[in-house]
């Protein structure tokens, strides 16, 4: 067994479990802010997934008929344009329905804040450390998978031997780009949710709209980037990015405070 890599997964799944809970912790101390609004948060991505999802699927069983004929860059495009827009329609009207009809305790900047990194912790613990938890589990099963490639299919076998090599070669760049990448979306989350709020707080759709199109373009500059430069490219992109959520978190503060009482 490679104790390295093994190691190195596990730092991944605790940063991603441990991180969302510190940063938590650290706003209920410092604002005291709502446990409440905390899971408010985390409720969010998950129902926003059980719509998205089956969408996804469908388009796909839709589509993939034609798609066998054409190119690699038209795929890429409609892919791009797909999980671009939906990501944003569907995380953000999830994020505002929550808001405006069942989280009625998310009524100020504090516990925006606190509702933000529930949404973006619970994507990180369901996203990275739900990748980071079956590797670790392939990495220790390793013996019994390989004495198994026998009795699969010759496809099948291709394709656990290649995820196997994949999990035995990996180094700290990719662990620590995935944790990075986490913390920057956390940020994202946060921002979005005070603008959504703010929207929720004064009666109109425009600031839900804009959170839609943010996080819309948000995906898409990282896919556009993850096909034209490396992942610690794509890393450094969305780093500079997220100076916009992190201008947002700063700005709304006022504009929130001041609004309380007019949701």
């Amino acid at each position: 067994m490679n104790t390295s890599v093994l190691g190195m997964l596990i730092f991944q799944l605790i940063a991603v479990l441990v991180g969302p809970l510190l940063l938590a912790l650290w706003i209920r101390r410092r604002y005291g802010a709502a446990w409440s609004s905390l899971g408010w948060g985390s409720l969010t991505f998950p129902l926003s997934q059980l719509l998205r999802i089956p969408l996804l699927l469908g388009t796909a069983a839709l589509v993939n008929p034609y798609a066998e004929k054409w190119d690699a860059a038209l795929l890429f495009w409609v892919n791009f344009v797909v999980l671009s827009l939906t990501s944003g329609l569907f995380e953000e009207g999830a994020r505002y329905l929550i808001l405006r009809w069942a989280a009625k305790g998310v009524r100020d900047w504090k516990e925006g804040l606190l509702y933000g990194v529930g949404h973006g912790g619970i994507e990180a613990i369901l996203l990275v450390g739900g990748t980071a938890i079956s590797n670790i589990v392939l990495l220790l099963m390793a013996d019994q998978v390989l004495a198994q490639l026998g009795q699969m299919a010759p496809e099948q076998a291709a394709a656990v031997t290649a995820q196997l090599d994949a999990v035995r070669g990996l180094t700290w760049l990719l662990p620590l780009l995935s944790i990075w990448e986490r913390a920057i979306a956390i940020v994202l989350h946060i921002g979005l949710s005070l603008l959504v709020l703010l929207g929720v707080l004064r009666r109109t759709f425009r600031p839900v709209l804009a959170a839609m199109l943010l996080h819309a373009a948000f995906n898409g500059v990282a896919l556009l980037a993850l096909r034209y430069t490396s992942a610690a490219g794509v890393e450094a992109l969305l780093t500079v990015l997220a100076l916009a959520p992190l201008y947002l978190i700063w700005r709304l503060r006022p504009s929130l405070d001041g609004a309380v009482g007019e949701g």
